[in-house]
């Protein structure tokens, strides 16, 4: 079966800084398996999936320069079609902004993330970042939030700026970090209004919530419906729990009862499209 895989991380530790993984490492099970190389072969040697396409988020190969990101992963990944998703700081003034978008010109290039978990998300409450997502919007690259959405102040927010550029796309990474509970709940529905948002189901590695991975995938077709959800595995994150073909069997076996189309939606052709991949 092909798959396009929206949200994963290579890997060289020798070449890049990684300072989060090498020398301030979280807390996380199977640590080993994570903190070690992650090259485009792994992912292109399983029994079930053929990756036809992928795409890069930001890792931390070097925050100071994003840019050399982008230019490692064009050694490493061809043959293989993919789209990069890079760092810029999204609440820096305009002109730093406008500056490191500048710096960051590269045919790879789709979407800017900047991690804003936890405390972080204040700062997508800050002016400077309504700006410089304007400014993506013009420059039509597109913004990862990763942010836990039933922070429903923030969600609120975040819909408000998008509700202003209804043309602008939105890409909601894990899911909103899910939950079980109302404030999740209320903010998904909220966000799903916005014709233009999409969301990953992926990072579920990363929760404790005694809300099923069935349960979760249910919520969001509801919500966002099978044309505005994409599966995706957080490799090499995902190894906390499953391994690579473990991860995508898992995500079959979740969709399998539905149509056949779903599959073929949130598998492929929802990340097609967002990610403008020509596979």
């Amino acid at each position: 079966m092909k798959i396009i895989d929206p949200h994963l991380h290579f890997f060289d530790l020798e070449k890049g800084d990684y300072h989060w993984l090498k020398h301030n490492p979280p807390a996380w099970p199977n640590l080993d398996l994570i903190q070690q190389n992650h090259l485009p072969a792994a992912i292109q040697d399983v029994a079930s999936f053929k990756v036809a396409a992928c795409v890069h988020v930001e890792a931390g190969f070097d925050n100071n320069h994003p840019i050399n990101e982008l230019h490692w992963l064009a050694d490493i990944v061809p043959p293989l079609p993919y789209k990069a998703v890079a760092y810029a700081q999204i609440d820096s003034s305009p002109t730093q902004f406008r500056a490191a978008l500048a710096k960051l010109q590269h045919p790879s290039l789709i979407a800017i993330r900047d991690i804003t978990e936890g405390d972080d998300a204040q700062r997508l409450l800050c002016e400077n970042t309504k700006q410089n997502l304007h400014y993506l919007a013009d420059l039509n690259i597109h913004f990862e939030a990763q942010f836990e959405v039933h922070n429903t102040a923030i969600s609120h927010h975040v819909y408000e700026i998008y509700k202003e550029r209804p043309a602008a796309t939105l890409v909601i990474n894990h899911a909103g970090f899910m939950t079980h509970g109302s404030e999740w709940q209320e903010s998904i529905e909220l966000l799903s209004q916005l014709k233009n948002c999409f969301i990953k189901f992926s990072g579920h590695e990363l929760l404790e919530t005694p809300m099923s991975t069935q349960d979760h995938l249910s919520e969001l077709l509801t919500y966002f419906g099978p044309e505005r959800v994409m599966l995706a595995s957080n490799h090499p994150v995902c190894l906390i729990k499953r391994d690579y073909q473990a991860q995508w069997q898992h995500y079959y076996e979740l969709v399998q009862h539905l149509d056949g189309s779903v599959w073929q939606h949130l598998s492929f052709e929802n990340a097609k499209k967002v990610y403008q991949l020509t596979v």
